[in-house]
């Protein structure tokens, strides 16, 4: 009975923690002590124990002036050990098989180079239909020019993007220079949410694609679909572009990625829990 009773202890105590690290990461690390308590239903004295043990491991720190607790450096290096491109990859591969399912197209998955202010498409998933494209892989691209680039390109900083566009070269299709209608493009890529474009990056096609974004709130790649412009069908423009920022929202949720519209945070309770 003895041990049984210290084996159920034990996990209650890890289930705690795991609920804590959790509220301080999707909370982007602004709570305090009395937040925690009132969210998990627990006494300070409890919370401030688990706290103790998380700062011990250099998981968690507490800000003196505002008070606030948050993921301290320790937290971030093995999370950063864990979220790197090949687990991005991994994390994308059903992703990009279910919008092949669905359309029977290539799919895309862009990562952004930031230190090259490139691109790079790093998985290829084709479809059924014989006639497709060659994408190369791993080979840093241009960021000016089709819907893989500007999907992401349109989310980056705008002292990056002037820097890019005035770095970038003409389209290699011959579709045109990087001018401002460049930025008026993108301009209407953020507010919608994706980029299409036609034959910008490979003659013929027409190149859909969404973002997606990392914990930080910056955006780390693409979904796309290129599409053989013969094979394209102007009436399933939306239904591919919907389907991928759902796809391309899905894998920024398994980043740990939260909007801004989901990132307020809660009001405490008025008065949280005594020991």
């Amino acid at each position: 009975m003895g041990t049984m009773a210290k084996t159920d202890n034990t996990l209650g105590t890890v289930a705690r923690v795991v609920a804590l690290l959790r509220i301080l990461a999707e909370r982007s690390n602004r709570v305090t002590l009395s937040d925690l308590a009132s969210e998990l239903a627990l006494a300070p004295s409890t919370i401030h124990r688990l706290l103790a043990l998380l700062k011990d491991e250099g998981l968690v720190a507490r800000d003196p002036v505002t008070k606030m607790y948050y993921c301290d450096v320790e937290f971030v290096r093995i999370a950063s050990l864990v979220v790197d491109s090949s687990q991005i990859k991994d994390l994308a591969a059903p992703l990009l098989q279910s919008l092949v399912e669905r359309f029977n197209e290539t799919t895309l998955l862009c990562l952004y180079l930031a230190q090259q202010r490139r691109y790079t498409i790093v998985s290829v998933h084709h479809g059924t239909e014989l006639l497709r494209y060659d994408v190369k892989e791993n080979t840093p691209l241009q960021m000016a020019w089709g819907a893989t680039a500007r999907s992401i390109l349109a989310f980056l900083p705008q002292d990056d993007i002037d820097r890019i566009l005035a770095e970038a070269g003409p389209s290699a299709t011959g579709a045109g220079v990087a001018d401002k209608t460049v930025q008026k493009d993108l301009a209407v890529i953020r507010k919608r949410g994706y980029a299409v474009t036609k034959g910008q990056r490979i003659a013929g096609s027409i190149g859909l694609g969404a973002p997606f974004f990392g914990v930080d709130g910056n955006v780390l790649g693409s979904l796309c679909l290129t599409i053989p412009h013969g094979r394209f069908n102007a009436r399933r423009e939306a239904e591919y572009t919907q389907a991928l920022i759902e796809h391309a929202a899905r894998l920024s949720h398994s980043l740990g990625y939260v909007p801004p519209s989901e990132a307020t945070p809660r009001k405490p309770a008025a008065s949280p829990r005594r020991a």
